[in-house]
């Protein structure tokens, strides 16, 4: 029997399509996720809003060095 995971076998269900056939094919339920306190729930949203501000070609974290220098 081959057991795959519920996302690994729906982001590419053709890979699994010929095992299936010779043997049995378990897919495991998908996870459910935990229910997350309100006070880290506004955290994640938080951290979620500002990805992608800092634009690639700077580089972050010479710029908080320098910043730590200058204190």
């Amino acid at each position: 029997m081959l057991v795959v995971s519920y996302a690994d076998f729906f982001a590419n269900p053709s890979q699994y399509k010929n095992e299936a056939a010779v043997s049995g094919l378990k897919i495991l339920p998908e996870k459910k996720q935990k229910k997350l306190s309100s006070k880290v729930q506004e955290k994640l949203n938080a951290l979620n809003a500002i990805v992608g501000l800092i634009p690639p070609e700077v580089d972050a974290d010479a710029l908080l060095a320098e910043r730590r220098m200058s204190k």
